[in-house]
């Protein structure tokens, strides 16, 4: 017993030597892009697929396109924000680069979708959005 207690407390001391520092190595921090526009359907069909083509702006060099965030709200507005990352620790010039990227949404209500884009902030900050109503048909047979 008393060298199961030995042993423990080898291993508490050892554990308040051990420096809680950690480097992980990351250089990016993730941003909001802001979307200029989408090729939205004039309808979806229930229960399909669709694709849409989002462009958003690149504000410099160091910024990369990493995917969509999006969420619905309690009152069935589609939100969506296309995410970046920004590596730091780089020398970035501005960019007014227009980049592209597809987002799928899977028509699942039989009314109509609200979907609304992330389009920048005012100069309040309060975020601006691009929106787009688009109907729900049945499917076709």
């Amino acid at each position: 017993m008393r060298r199961v207690f030995t042993v423990a407390l080898v291993v508490v001391c050892s554990l308040f030597c051990v420096n809680c520092e950690l480097d992980t190595g990351e250089n990016f921090f993730f941003v909001n892009m802001e979307v200029t526009g989408a090729e939205v359907p004039d309808f979806f069909i229930l229960n399909q697929s669709h694709n849409m083509d989002v462009t958003f702006e690149r504000g410099d060099n160091c910024t990369f396109f990493q995917g969509f965030d999006v969420f619905t709200d309690e009152n069935g507005t589609t939100t969506v924000v296309a995410i970046g990352s920004v590596l730091t620790e780089e020398n970035c010039s501005a960019s007014n680069e227009s980049l592209s990227g597809i987002l799928t949404i899977t028509a699942q209500d039989v009314s109509f979708y609200t979907l609304r884009f992330y389009s920048g902030e005012d100069a309040e900050g309060n975020a601006q959005y691009i929106k787009y109503t688009v109907p729900v048909v049945a499917g076709i047979n």
